[in-house]
């Protein structure tokens, strides 16, 4: 047998089959075999971690058999390789000392020398740079006496790392070209693979980024070629941050994911933890706080325990910063002196530079502008001496914006100006969307409405287009959540011009910074693809549904009758299953975003306007009126929009005293919420009480836009805390709004349009789903009233009501009606459900139903309607769910119903419904019917038509 072959036979055999092998020939298994098993060991590790460790155990095996000094060096040698792949670095060092040692214990300096290739590595991960530098070139010198030109370059390159790591990137790129000269007069495509992706990092360093994706482009091509899956990874990050750099963040997640992937496939825990790091950089920059802090949380014990004190710091720092976004400002200040003192122990002034930029951020969101200002200083100096300009333009825009907010005009326009013309240059669009928006409330401050208008188009400009190609909802809507200040400000300066009528203007601008991300899905400008595309992806999806079914357990545990008895064992045990739904819902979530990294297609955005007022005046005719409102400086007005006329309404309510007015009412109506019954005696007193704070309320919010309406229907766009609001409810003193008019909602002007853009067609097939409980008995009977009143119906009941039996009948269905017990999840919205047979449906279950045929959705349950609301308006909730599905029309609750008004109302609701009644006009007539008999808002109030009416 060939000794090559002999050597591959012995990686991949056991102990029992090695012996064997050991005893046929015995003339082969010698210390040329121990370097041929080493050889193999070296050349795996970049591609075959695991093969690696095996070569390792191999030879390993061999040293114990064989009485041999070489072939124990040899061992040494590989099971340093080994404790490198298992991220075990100080046992990889004593080892690799121990190779060195044995080697030169035999006089062989030049092998002896080689070993600290790989030692570098270890020393550097663990922070310890002087000693890596010294030992590789003590060992280059000893390399290139011998003409070991392959070694050699393999140490430059190694010390270019460690130079590159601490942040001194010109002498980085020195020792980078040296070992590519090396590299190429070997033609060794495999290192240069590696060190070009590092080349490639210093040219983006430098912006000369076609350079830089030439490179990364090269190498990419070099290693997948070769199998160096761990090098091909590595380059696939490296393009993901440069991406990310550059505001591309659809490329940065999709390359960050496919560098994960491949370092979990190939089992290697530092390179995993460092990708998810990166990932982690990028939720940041998409304002994903929570989401970044748990990752955060996850990778910072990972390096501590593994010695990487570098990538430890900057977990730290990073997670500062996820903190700041998240308010906790204690938890921030901690964290990042933790990542200080780790900076300072490693020599690392950039690192530290970084702290002080983030600190120089916690102080602005606190408002104390003279320490921005001091930090930002602080950081700004050592992070330009090292070129890192995307952190080095921050800090000098914090520096511009705190002068800015001291009142300094003159000195922050020059800075901020100053900073902008560098951003453009260096290729840094967030910087510069920051600078126009800054450069903007300057120009305000000093009466330059012209140029504040200027400042704020290229703003919006920058910000849409750095949205356009993210691939999914959740990063369109948190990206978003930070950046409203230049519409919001244009809104303030088309109001203001005294000497045109921009309100249409100023609409147009409150709905682009209105429910984009749903508007968005709407209008397929980001499309789900449902199919994996791979095994890993098929893992993942397979993965979301062992979730769903154990959550589904959990909630039929912690929803299940309450016995009586120990009652403090029952609050243990609800908080320990409380714990387990949290830590699934979390998994379920990070799932769902890690395949949307790549899972979605977006294509470019729309029409920056998205509403056609044009199209929807037209819709509205002569017999709507959508009122849409908005707010500036905590004071709410209103868009009145008519078939012929937008006019602006301002000075209503304030959102504080709406607020207190607001909060004021929902405790009445709580106080009936867990049963009428024994307040039946104080409900007239309840009733006037409730009606004072609707009557409160109209004054704020209708009184002064009521004389646009005449007797037309009203289409009413909240606004924030107004989502909450009960407008059909309101009073004004002689009836409630819905005695006067037909009502609905929308989420959005261009949601709406979107909505009345599908022509309704006759109501023959009806999907009907009830599941009685404790809180709604009366369900079954609904659902068998409602039965006889369509052609062609699906009744599903009891444990017939599961989601997969919804799935299946819902895309032929002209109405889908659920009548189940709902929840409103505030503290993670996305899991708010509806309560099936033995499982739930929550928002994202209710996303991927098919209903582009079905004309109205009716949850008839508790608090179908609630959403939270996020910054832009965005609804997370149910409702969000079923308008991406395709319904146009929605029939909710936005509070816990009574169930035998509910069933009464519902049975008048569709039977005019089927009659040729709008949505609107049948769902007013049943409410004035509920009305008579329970004259309290609690009983006839709670629903509300969203979409088309």
């Amino acid at each position: 047998m060939e000794r090559q072959e002999l050597a591959t036979r012995f990686v991949d055999a056991d102990d029992a089959e090695r012996e064997r092998l050991l005893q046929t020939y015995p003339n082969d298994t010698d210390a040329r075999l121990a370097y041929m098993l080493k050889d193999i060991c070296l050349d795996a590790w970049a591609s075959e971690p695991a093969r690696a460790t095996s070569a390792a155990a191999a030879l390993h095996y061999l040293a114990r058999r064989l009485d041999d000094a070489e072939v124990s060096a040899c061992a040494a040698w590989g099971a340093g390789i080994a404790s490198l792949v298992a991220a075990q670095m100080e046992n990889a060092i004593a080892q690799l000392d121990d190779a060195k040692a044995g080697f030169l214990s035999l006089g062989l300096a030049h092998i002896a020398a080689a070993t600290q290739v790989s030692k570098l590595i270890a020393l550097a991960i663990v922070g310890r740079y002087e000693d890596a530098i010294e030992c590789g070139l003590g060992a280059l010198e000893v390399l290139e006496a011998h003409g070991d030109i392959l070694s050699s370059g393999k140490i430059e390159h190694n010390i270019g790392n460690i130079y590159w790591r601490r942040d001194r990137y010109d002498e980085a790129e020195r020792f980078f070209r040296a070992a590519r000269t090396r590299f190429e007069s070997l033609n060794d495509d495999r290192q240069l693979a590696t060190l070009d992706n590092c080349l490639a990092y210093i040219q983006s360093l430098k912006h000369d980024f076609k350079s830089a994706e030439t490179l990364y482009d090269q190498a990419l091509k070099r290693s997948e070629a070769a199998g160096m899956l761990a090098t091909q990874a590595g380059i696939e990050s490296s393009i993901g941050n440069l991406a990310l750099f550059q505001g591309r963040y659809d490329r940065a997640l999709d390359y960050l994911e496919r560098a994960r992937r491949r370092y979990v496939e190939l089992e290697m825990p530092h390179e995993t933890a460092i990708s998810e790091l990166e990932i982690a950089d990028a939720y940041l920059e998409l304002n994903l706080g929570m989401e970044a802090a748990e990752f955060y949380e996850r990778v910072t014990p990972v390096f501590a325990e593994l010695t990487m004190r570098a990538e430890q710091a900057l977990a730290l720092a990073h997670h500062g910063r996820a903190a700041i976004l998240l308010g906790e400002m204690e938890k921030a200040q901690r964290l990042l002196s933790e990542a200080r003192v780790l900076y300072a122990a490693e020599g690392n002034s950039l690192g530290e530079a970084m702290v002080a930029l983030t600190l120089a951020q916690m102080h602005h969101v606190n408002g104390n502008f003279p320490a921005t200002m001091l930090a930002a200083e602080l950081a700004e100096g050592p992070l330009s001496t090292a070129g890192v300009w995307r952190h080095s333009l921050m800090a000098r825009w914090l520096r511009g914006e705190a002068a800015r907010a001291l009142g300094s005009v003159a000195e922050a326009r020059s800075v901020l100006s100053a900073t902008l013309a560098d951003a453009v240059e260096q290729g840094q669009p967030q910087v510069e969307q920051r600078c126009h928006t800054s450069l903007g409330l300057a120009s305000m401050m000093v009466g330059a409405g012209k140029e504040a208008e200027s400042s704020f188009m290229r703003a919006i400009e920058l910000i849409e287009t750095l949205r356009a190609p993210l691939p999914a909802e959740e990063f369109r809507a948190a990206f978003f959540s930070d950046k409203l200040v230049p519409y919001d400000e244009m809104v303030r300066l088309c109001l203001a011009d005294s000497k045109s009528d921009r309100s249409v203007e100023a609409l147009a601008f409150v709905e682009r910074a209105r429910s984009r991300a749903l508007v968005d899905m709407l209008g397929g400008n980001v499309r789900i693809r449902q199919e994996p595309r791979d095994e890993f992806e098929s893992e993942l999806l397979n993965q979301l549904e062992g979730l769903r079914g154990e959550l589904n357990w959990f909630y039929s545990q912690i929803n299940r009758p309450k016995q009586k008895g120990d009652i403090a064992g029952s609050m243990n045990e609800m908080a320990s299953l409380q714990d387990a739904v949290s830590e699934r819902e979390k998994k379920m979530l990070e799932i769902t975003r890690q395949l949307q990294h790549r899972f979605a297609q977006p294509v470019a955005a729309t029409d920056a306007g998205v509403l056609d007022l044009k199209g929807l005046q037209a819709r509205l005719g002569t017999d709507a009126v959508l009122v849409e409102y908005s707010s500036l400086d905590g004071e709410f007005f209103a868009f009145v929009v008519t078939g012929d006329a937008v006019e602006v309404v301002r000075h209503l309510g304030s959102e504080a005293e709406v607020g207190t007015q607001l909060e004021q009412l929902r405790f009445q109506i709580d106080t009936l919420r867990f049963g009428a019954e024994r307040m039946q005696k104080h409900l007239p007193h309840l009733t006037k009480r409730a009606k004072g704070h609707l009557e409160r309320l109209y004054d704020l919010l209708l009184a002064p836009i009521a004389e646009y309406f005449g007797d037309r229907q009203l289409v009413i766009v909240p606004h924030r805390l107004l989502h909450y609001v009960p407008f059909q409810a309101l009073h004004d003193g002689m009836s409630y709004v819905i005695e006067v008019r037909e009502i609905s909602y929308a989420p959005s002007a261009a949601i709406l349009s979107h909505c009345l853009l599908r022509e309704p067609h006759p109501l023959r097939r009806a999907l009907l789903v009830g599941v009685p409980d404790e809180q709604t008995p009366r369900v079954r009977d609904e659902v068998l009233a409602l039965a006889p009143l369509f052609p062609d119906v699906t009744t599903l009941l009891d444990e017939d009501a599961t989601l997969s039996a919804i799935s299946s009948h819902a895309a032929n269905a002209d109405i889908l009606h659920l009548a189940c017990h709902g929840q409103f999840r505030a503290d993670n919205p996305r899991f708010s459900s509806l309560r099936l047979a033995g499982d739930w449906m929550t928002v994202r279950d209710a996303s991927g139903l098919d209903l582009r045929q079905c004309e109205i959705v009716s949850l008839s349950a508790c608090e179908t309607g609630l959403n939270a609301v996020a910054p832009g308006n965005e609804l997370i909730g149910l409702a969000r769910g079923f308008l991406t599905s395709g319904a146009p029309s929605m029939l909710m609750s936005l509070w816990t119903v009574d169930d035998a008004a509910t069933a009464d109302m519902m049975v008048d609701f569709y039977t005019r419904l089927c009659a040729g009644s709008s949505a609107a006009k049948a769902l007013r007539h049943a409410q004035l019917e509920v009305m008579k008999k329970h004259p309290h808002p609690f009983f006839w109030s709670p629903f509300v038509l969203i979409g088309r009416w």
